[in-house]
């Protein structure tokens, strides 16, 4: 099989709450573009991140459904990372959306980057970079 006959990328994050996850990815200015259900409280939610899709999915659900064995993450051991224009203002902005600092905004011991790290509020790892 060649990387060829792949046609997009999404990253799945499990949740406890969808919307409250949901709510901080749409403060930072991302579209929702998929929710099921259509109405109520949803099970998964799609967000269009710079053209990559994070989905956001109910453990729950994921282990009622398809039996994943899945759950909400407790600690760090993946991140997102989001490529920007302004590292601070992106920090800032998911601070006031929800989130909480893991690591302020810095430049890398090179200069050539610029990053900061927050968690959503569930705990996803969320990476914000820039070149310098």
């Amino acid at each position: 099989m060649s990387a060829q006959q792949f046609t997009a990328v999404q990253v799945n994050l499990f949740c406890d709450d969808v919307e409250l996850v949901a709510g901080f990815f749409r403060a930072l200015g991302f579209a929702e573009v998929f929710r099921t259900p259509a109405e109520g409280h949803p099970e998964h939610l799609e967000v269009d991140a710079a053209g990559t899709r994070i989905g956001l999915t109910s453990a729950g659900a994921a282990n009622r459904i398809a039996r994943l064995g899945v759950g909400a993450q407790r600690h760090a051991s993946t991140e997102v990372v989001f490529w920007c224009a302004d590292v601070d203002a992106a920090f800032t902005a998911a601070i006031d959306a929800g989130g909480s600092a893991v690591s302020p905004p810095q430049d890398s011991p090179d200069g050539r980057l610029r990053y900061g790290w927050v968690r959503d509020p569930e705990g996803h790892q969320v990476k914000f970079v820039s070149s310098r």
